[in-house]
């Protein structure tokens, strides 16, 4: 083997360790996990956002989620999707930009 070959496959074996090293720290950065279902509770740490305004938000049918419990129940439960959570978000931003302002 020559010195031009070694030194290639020497190459390709770096790129590929830090492909995979950069994959698993942008995933752990962007908290990639799979969806999970959310309580009330647990949706509201995860919004940032105060139990009065997501109650608000579900009331409304402004914000993806399913209740458990009798209609009319005095005291709905409330689940969320974290992936429908970060799909809501993402729309929330687009409509809160306008371009060239």
């Amino acid at each position: 083997m020559t010195a031009e070959k070694a030194f290639a496959a020497i190459i390709a074996d770096l790129k590929e360790q830090l492909k995979t090293e950069l994959l698993q720290e942008l995933r752990a950065e962007m908290n990639l996990s799979p969806d999970r279902t959310l309580t009330f509770s647990e949706a509201c740490e995860y919004l940032h956002m105060s139990e009065y305004t997501l109650r608000r938000l579900c009331r409304e049918k402004r914000i993806p989620h399913r209740v458990h419990g009798a209609d009319g129940s005095k005291n709905p439960r409330y689940f969320f999707s974290s992936s429908r959570l970060d799909q809501w978000i993402r729309e929330q931003e687009e409509k809160n930009y306008v371009e060239g302002r």
